[in-house]
């Protein structure tokens, strides 16, 4: 399995980046390599909940969640013919008000060190402004009024 990894510190709780991380219909709002999400099975983040994804230069998926821990973690999977992704979601609490999250994506299936060879520069891209962007959405939203 290939898998690819990005992680991000950011100055908030873990309840706090949950709330965000978590409500992945709104994703669109501030994270650049999200278009669209359309929940299938409701907006909340259960085991067996479907979102259709859609994403600047890749075709749309369905991803199932497969786990969901305590409002730590989130991953979910989405198979095309002969290639399964999955995206992990950690949130790890360092200290009081500081968190740190890890995002990894893999590719499996018999196809699947392949693709993700072939789209390494977009999938590790991406990695990288998902963690920048939640960690900037999860501040600008958590800090206090001035």
């Amino acid at each position: 399995m290939l898998v690819y990894q990005s992680q991000s510190v950011i100055n908030a709780g873990s309840h706090r980046v949950w709330k965000v991380l978590a409500d992945v219909a709104r994703w669109p709002q501030w994270l650049p390599t999200v278009t669209r999400v359309v929940p299938l099975d409701g907006e909340s983040i259960v085991v067996g909940a479907r979102y259709r994804v859609e994403q600047p230069k890749l075709k749309p998926a369905v991803w199932t969640v497969t786990e969901v821990q305590d409002q730590r973690r989130f991953v979910w999977k989405a198979d095309l013919p002969g290639i399964r992704m999955v995206a992990e979601h950690t949130i790890v609490e360092k200290a009081p008000e500081v968190s740190e999250v890890v995002l990894s994506f893999s590719f499996g299936g018999l196809l699947g060190r392949i693709m993700g060879r072939m789209l390494r520069s977009i999938v590790t891209g991406y990695l990288a402004q998902e963690a920048a962007a939640l960690k900037h959405a999860v501040e600008r939203w958590s800090a206090p009024a001035a």
